[in-house]
């Protein structure tokens, strides 16, 4: 799978990076680490008692229990009602930790696919386990919660996707059978986190639109049947979340200045990193198109800027940026402008790296709806989550590289400080 040749001295460095890599996240389940915060808390809390209500009553009565303490859809807690190791909490841990181990695989996996030939698999392998490094990865798999069972769902679904576009799509059987696995692995992935919704709706639309109408209707039919059980949630629940969650829901237009702010980092270390590439510098253009674009989003970011400083979740920049005013007593109206002026450095980026594509436009309506319904928010929508997305699917011009030795060490330098940090201000800070 991967290949070490001694005579490489890359291939020695990826070596290195990747026993570190896998060192860190054993050890930090031995220490009891909860780099993201509330891990521990919530599932001694909150997390062990939901299990423990689906495994002991019939699943009509879990479903519209108060007791529900979460606010996704619970297929983690019902595989794990028959999961006979998940009857004892230290032991329930140490599955998860294992069980979440399997993720890189997976996403190897699946870039073998999408880039067969083009990248060092070197470079890909450790791509892979750079996931490893996310607090918000590690803390669900050292305590467990739902979100690490929707990641294994979520990859699982982009291999047969990848399976099925990048090769040819004659034959009829593995059309279907490719295209219905691929969906029910992202419905698997919805009743896991509604969150997860996007992928479902990615398939759905990419795969009809480049079939024919018979297909349209067969496909439609089975998302309909996969959709089923959301209608009886949801009937159920009398909303989108569980019965105890439901206070949760809301309209939160500073949620489009929240995503904005989170998943700007990650594609700002792309652009960083492709500064470098003589190719993507000769052809970086702005069109008039994305100058109207950058002009709309700007006056609609400027105008829903939160109008005072938030301190508790909503991801690294919206909090850091909030925690600095409220500690330092600065002006929010001064800080204001500096969060606006992120927000519109990103919104370039995005508009430079990206494709005006079906597929962009679905994942980012998605996650902005998501952000927009909730003052609930946090880095962990959308990490290891838009990482993964980022290096299978997400659609970049044709100039722009996401594989190189400058953009590994770049990732491995923001997780390592992020995880370095996180793990300072929980045991040294607050």
């Amino acid at each position: 799978m991967f290949e070490i040749k001694n005579r490489d001295g890359e291939s020695r460095i990826s070596l290195f990076l990747l026993l570190i890599i896998i060192l860190s996240y054993v050890l930090g389940f031995y220490l009891n680490e909860d780099s993201a915060g509330g891990g521990k808390m919530d599932y001694i809390a909150h997390e062990w008692g939901t299990i423990q209500l689906f495994a002991k009553n019939n699943l009509s009565q879990a479903l519209d229990s108060m007791l529900y303490e979460s606010s996704r859809t619970p297929l983690f807690y019902i595989l794990n009602k028959y999961n006979p190791l998940a009857s004892e909490i230290e032991q329930f841990r140490l599955t998860c930790f294992l069980f979440s181990a399997i993720t890189p695989f997976l996403l190897y996996s699946a870039l073998k696919i999408n880039f067969p030939k083009e990248y060092n698999k070197n470079y890909i392998f450790v791509f892979s386990f750079i996931i490893f490094l996310s607090p918000y990865f590690r803390t669900n798999a050292y305590w467990p919660s739902s979100e690490n069972l929707q990641i294994i769902f979520v990859i699982l679904s982009i291999i047969f996707y990848l399976k099925l576009i990048n090769t040819a799509r004659e034959n009829k059987h593995d059309l279907y059978y490719l295209s219905s696995l691929s969906a029910l692995f992202a419905f698997c992935a919805f009743y896991t986190d509604q969150k997860a919704f996007f992928l479902a709706a990615l398939i759905y639309f990419d795969l009809i639109r480049k079939n024919n109408f018979s297909f349209f209707i067969n496909f439609s039919l089975i998302n309909f049947i996969f959709f089923l059980p959301a209608i009886y949630l949801f009937y159920k629940w009398g909303g989108i979340v569980p019965i105890e969650s439901q206070f949760r829901v809301s309209g939160y237009l500073n949620g489009t200045n929240i995503f904005l702010s989170t998943i700007g980092i990650y594609f700002g270390l792309i652009f960083i990193s492709n500064i470098f590439n003589d190719n993507f510098r000769k052809k970086i253009n702005i069109e008039k198109i994305d100058i109207i674009l950058i002009a709309c989003l700007s006056i609609f970011i400027f105008f829903t800027l939160p109008s005072y400083p938030i301190t508790f979740g909503s991801g690294i920049v919206s909090k850091l940026l909030g925690v600095i005013t409220v500690k330092l007593n600065y002006d929010w109206e001064i800080i204001k402008l500096v969060y606006f002026l992120i927000n519109f450095s990103f919104i370039i980026v995005l508009i430079l790296l990206l494709k005006k594509s079906l597929r962009n436009i679905v994942m980012f309506l998605s996650f902005l709806l998501v952000y927009n319904l909730t003052p609930f928010s946090y880095q962990s929508y959308v990490d290891p989550i838009f990482y993964i997305l980022i290096l299978t699917i997400f659609d970049f011009k044709k100039e722009v590289k996401i594989f190189n030795n400058k953009i590994l060490y770049l990732f491995l330098i923001f997780y390592t400080a992020m995880l370095s940090g996180s793990i300072i201000m929980r045991n040294f800070i607050i």
